[in-house]
Order: structure tokens, then sequence, then C-alpha cells
């Protein structure tokens, strides 16, 4: 099948299901949770097809997401994604999610941003939720960080680790975003690869998963 046609039917099944989705939040209010039922069982079958084919695409939490690696996306991806949703870190989830949306589109340096803009969500909310003192609207990644910290957020026999976790997140993705996604390309258009992409969303994954499940453990 010719690339555009796929696109078109990943287009399609997306918005179907967004808007099956939507009937379902309804009926889960208004009637029983038979015919909810019903839906997460076709739903199961969709997934069940890209897998039996080998499409690459899984449909996760509202969201068609293109897997570019089986093991990553069965141990990070989709862990992140979950984590998300069921800690109501509802702005994180959202970038996420229209990361994966822009990967699998082709939009290489918009999925990169979203990724990355999830991930300072993630710190963010979790400052809030601790009621760290933030600024929400200019704290970058290096600032959040720097409050997690200071505040002990990361457990103490985490000590030894801290200082390589913490050069992973200054010097990975707040670098990805600005030396490629975040400024100015200038004359030349800026061309990020594939393999680039995955690293990022990868990376941004690994790390939302630490953070909320550390989050997780003092509650």
């Amino acid at each position: 099948m010719p690339t555009l046609q796929i696109d078109l039917l990943l287009d399609f099944i997306d918005f179907t299901w967004h808007f099956i989705n939507g009937l379902k939040e309804e009926t889960e209010i208004k009637y029983n949770d038979d015919y909810c039922q019903k839906i997460d069982d076709s739903l199961s079958e969709l997934n069940y097809r890209f897998k039996q084919n080998n499409l690459g695409y899984e449909y996760i939490n509202g969201e068609l997401i293109r897997i570019d690696n089986k093991l990553l996306h069965g141990v990070v991806i989709k862990p992140a994604l979950y984590l998300l949703n069921s800690e109501d870190f509802n702005g994180a989830e959202e970038e996420f999610r229209k990361a994966f949306e822009y990967r699998r589109k082709g939009d290489n340096k918009n999925a990169i941003l979203e990724a990355l803009k999830a991930f300072e969500s993630t710190m963010k909310t979790i400052c809030d939720k601790k009621e760290y003192t933030f600024d929400p609207n200019n704290d970058t990644a290096k600032k959040l960080i720097n409050i997690l910290e200071n505040n002990s957020f990361y457990p103490s026999y985490m000590n030894n680790h801290i200082a390589n976790l913490r050069t992973t997140l200054e010097s990975g993705l707040p670098v990805l975003r600005n030396k490629n996604a975040g400024h100015g390309q200038g004359a030349t258009v800026v061309n990020i690869s594939d393999e680039f992409t995955e690293y990022a969303l990868n990376l941004a994954a690994t790390n939302i998963v630490l953070l909320v499940k550390i989050y997780q453990s003092q509650k």
C-alpha cells in the first residue's frame, strides 16, 4: 500500500477512535459497563491486528503511538503514558501524546519539542503537588531539576546516582532542544533524523517514568 494511503488510513483510525472514546466517556456516566467493555474489547482487537500485521502502531490512552522499538515501547513508552494518566499529570500527558502524533506524521522537530515540554511539565506538576516554590512560566529544565534536588525530592539512598541522573537530564534533553528544535535554524533547513528523534522521545519517557515513580513513593 502506498505511503500516502497508509497515512490516510492511520488518520482515519485515529479520528474514529477519538470519536469512540468520547462516546465511551458519556456512556460510563449514563449507563452500565457492558457497552464500555465492548469498546475495550474492540480496542484490544485493533491493537492485536496491528501487532499481527507488523504495522508498528498501538492505540494507547487515546493516542495512536508509533512503535520504533518493541522492547523500549513496552518497558518505557507505555509505562510513561500510563503513569502520567493515572497520576493526573494532564499537561505532561497531553504534550507527550502530541510528541508521538508529530512523530507519526514525520514532524521530528515538533516531536522533540513536545517530548521536552512533557518532561518539563512533569517536573512542574511534581513541584506543584509537593508545594515547592517555583515559577511555572519561566523556570527551565535546569532550574526545575535544582528545585527538586534542593527540596530533597530524590531519596537519600540515591545520592550517589543523582549526579549522573542530573547530568543526563541537564545535558541530554534540554541540550537536544536548545541545539536543534528550540532556536532559529538560519538559511539552511535543519532535518532531524528518525534515530535522533527516537532517542529523544525514549530519553524523555525514561526520565518521566523515574520522576513519577519517585513521586508515587512519597505519597
